[in-house]
């Protein structure tokens, strides 16, 4: 079966409804949510839209299929610049390749499926210079960078 074809599994969705309602009590209310087209990725948005009680559209956007870099984006924030919080559900090592180059990791970031990461972005000055806010990963909270080698 092609990647972009695999469905999450009912373990996954048990397991990623759980983090939702972890994303939705820590305050998490995105005004967009965009997705990779690949089925699970969808799924997954779509778990993460219910729980949030999200109203708007989710939008299966083909640049956060894999192969999804900075440079990707800083494309999809450019097409929306009045959004307050924006969900993106992707893929590894996409997703934990941006979040390592964002915050300026000494060391690579692996995200494990379901992990939710909130960064902060300036108001102004250089966009691509966010702070991060909390990850969410496993039972949970981190809010140091420094804290995600470990």
């Amino acid at each position: 079966m092609p990647d972009a074809a695999r469905t999450l599994s009912a373990r996954g969705r048990v397991s990623f409804r759980e983090m939702a309602r972890r994303f939705r009590d820590a305050g998490g209310l995105p005004t967009r949510i965009f997705t990779s087209p690949f089925i699970r990725a969808v799924q997954t948005a779509e778990i993460l839209s219910e729980a949030l009680r999200y109203e708007g559209e989710v939008v299966a956007d083909p640049r956060l299929s894999p192969g999804f870099d900075v440079a990707k984006l800083n494309t999809v924030l450019e097409d929306c610049p009045s959004e307050r919080e924006i969900a993106f559900v992707g893929h590894e090592p996409d997703l934990g390749d941006i979040l390592t180059r964002l915050l300026s990791l000494s060391q690579g970031y692996a995200m494990r499926k379901g992990d939710i990461a909130a960064l902060d972005y300036p108001i102004s000055g250089d966009p691509l210079r966010p702070k991060l806010a909390w990850l969410l990963t496993g039972d949970r909270r981190i809010e140091d960078p420094a804290k995600l080698a470990t």
